[in-house]
């Protein structure tokens, strides 16, 4: 075998490999085999928007990954076309930060925008029920719910997360939501009763007055006779909300702003207006009690209103009104 032939014999072999170097794995994506869901049961409840974040382990695959759900079915194994449906949701454009001066400043970061119900984030894993008023059309609890499946992609591969269970709980349109029972407020400071002088607790009504965007604050005593909020002389009306347009009506027994929902409107940020994930207000008076001694007193209610409206949150005094006047 001649020098020239075995020249050209080599050439083609370094010819063939650096050709087809590009095709190796190698230069793939990598796609773990131990990826996974953390979470594979969801229960959200209706009308709210429920997010389930940080629930995908990508194990060592390189990312981003997408994600797509597939195969949406009933748990009795029939089609579920009402979760691909599309529907008007409510996203945020701009970030809310709780510091908007009005409602219009608050309507400019918002935008309706037509999605599934039940979504996935494209490249997160994050799934998402986005809350408005046509999640009625979904199956909620007692129903078993939704069977789905979740693909997951790359091009280093591609694999499917079978059988992951949708149940939904019904709608409640506000929080804390007793159905039998009574609500009481989150905490209560000095609050005696006119008579006893003994510790005493309001009752709390949620009450829809209409379709609008407002709430309104109301008390009454045991006679279902309103007190006036002017009894309540320490409480800062201006910041009881993040409402707007605050109105009393003609004797100063019930407060009305112009709000924008679900209140709080990002439940998972922090404000001046919130607790804990719910919105916050204080209604505080001070008097003179024995021995000339300032004593603060009120009532603390932390809530949820999940659906909009013209709500009124009346607080009940069902065996005597607070003790207002000095000693």
């Amino acid at each position: 075998m001649n020098r020239k032939y075995i020249q050209l014999m080599f050439l083609a072999v370094v010819l063939l490999f650096s050709g087809c170097k590009k095709n190796f794995p190698s230069d793939l994506d990598a796609f773990s085999l131990d990826m996974n869901f953390t979470q594979t049961e969801f229960k959200p409840i209706l009308g709210q928007t429920t997010q389930f974040q940080d629930i995908f382990n990508a194990g060592e695959s390189t990312l981003p990954l997408s994600f797509r759900i597939s195969a949406v079915r009933t748990f009795e194994g029939k089609e579920a076309p009402e979760l691909l449906k599309l529907f008007p949701v409510s996203i945020w454009k701009q970030p809310y930060t709780g510091t908007e001066k009005s409602l219009a400043e608050i309507q400019a970061k918002r935008d309706t925008v037509m999605r599934p119900l039940w979504e996935i984030a494209q490249h997160s894993g994050n799934l998402t029920m986005h809350g408005t008023s046509n999640s009625t059309v979904l199956k909620s609890y007692p129903d078993s719910g939704y069977y789905f499946d979740v693909e997951v992609s790359s091009n280093g591969g591609s694999r499917f997360f079978k059988n992951m269970l949708l149940t939904p709980l019904k709608e409640q349109p506000y929080a804390p939501f007793v159905e039998s029972g009574i609500l009481r407020p989150t905490i209560t400071m000095n609050l005696l009763g006119d008579s006893t002088r003994t510790p005493v607790q309001p009752q709390i009504w949620f009450y829809k007055k209409g379709e609008g965007s407002s709430l309104s604050f109301k008390f009454l005593g045991p006679d279902l006779q309103p007190i006036k909020l002017s009894r309540f002389n320490n409480t800062d009306w201006d910041r009881l909300v993040h409402g707007f347009n605050k109105t009393f009506d003609k004797d100063s027994t019930s407060v009305r702003y112009d709000v924008a929902y679900p209140i709080p409107l990002v439940p998972t940020l922090a404000t001046e207006w919130t607790s804990g994930g719910r919105a916050s207000t204080s209604f505080t008076f001070t008097r003179i009690a024995f021995g000339g001694i300032r004593e603060f007193s009120g009532v603390r209610f932390d809530f949820n209103i999940y659906e909009k409206g013209d709500w009124e949150i009346i607080f009940f005094f069902p065996d005597e009104a607070p003790l207002f006047d000095n000693d």
